[in-house]
């Protein structure tokens, strides 16, 4: 669980404004948004800022190819130009569809079975480059292999447990599918849950929220806040939190 003492810096200047510093060490934290609300750049950020700070991300995507995540990552954050030599100096580093497909196990092997396998690939490369900060993108992908809730809430326990152990603070995002927040009671294991929703339903007029549902050991503003996507980064308007 998340250190109710140590803050560390998400670099993301109007998150880290927003929190009075930053969020609890070792915190694992849920990113829930519709489509097209910006969860991938907002994780992904995530892991730049730390990566300009000296400090090791790893990137898991369960629902793109390396190649087509990073050009939609680069053409929406075209300020960031130095993505490529942070990826080649190994300060990002990026498991696209690609290759996490082969973490699911999939056939005649139990989901337990499976879940545990890519649990294991995960923890091995955690590992493997000393990373410090994670994004798994997404749950809802990882929910596909168990039909279950009581099944997919002890699987997202021992997903919880694992990053835990590695002394990581992750972001991982998930789906939201409908206009109005409707709670799942597995988002309430993790040390932190945002969501990016609108104000309201009319797409025309409807402005991007952002709001911090909960996050252990932490003060937060528990309204919705309205956030910009630019070419730079996330952007919140903390003055109306």
């Amino acid at each position: 669980m998340a250190s109710m003492a140590n803050l560390i810096k998400t670099n993301i200047s109007s998150i880290d404004r927003l929190l009075g510093g930053g969020v609890p060490a070792g915190s694992q934290i849920i990113l829930a948004g519709g489509p097209g609300s910006g969860k991938t750049l907002i994780a992904f950020e995530y892991l730049y800022r730390g990566a300009k700070n000296g400090e090791i991300g790893i990137f898991f995507s369960f629902n793109e190819d390396t190649a087509l995540l990073l050009r939609g990552i680069k053409d929406s954050l075209s300020e960031l130009t130095d993505i490529d030599q942070l990826i080649a100096d190994k300060k990002i580093v990026i498991f696209g569809y690609e290759e996490t497909k082969t973490f699911m196990q999939k056939g005649s092997e139990s989901t337990n079975y499976a879940f545990t396998g890519m649990i294991s690939q995960l923890q091995s490369r955690i590992d493997d480059y000393h990373a410090t900060r994670v994004v798994i993108d997404s749950l809802s992908y990882i929910r596909l292999y168990s039909k279950d809730p009581f099944e997919y809430r002890n699987l997202s326990t021992s997903l919880l447990v694992i990053l835990g152990r590695q002394h990581v603070t992750s972001i991982i995002t998930t789906e939201l599918h409908s206009h109005s927040f409707e709670p799942q009671q597995e988002f309430y294991i993790y040390d932190g849950l945002i969501l990016l929703e609108r104000d309201s339903q009319d797409e025309r007029s409807s402005k991007p929220t952002f709001q911090i549902v909960k996050l252990r050991g932490a003060s937060h503003p528990h309204g919705p806040i309205p956030y910009q996507l630019t070419s730079s980064g996330l952007k919140i308007n903390v003055s109306e939190g």
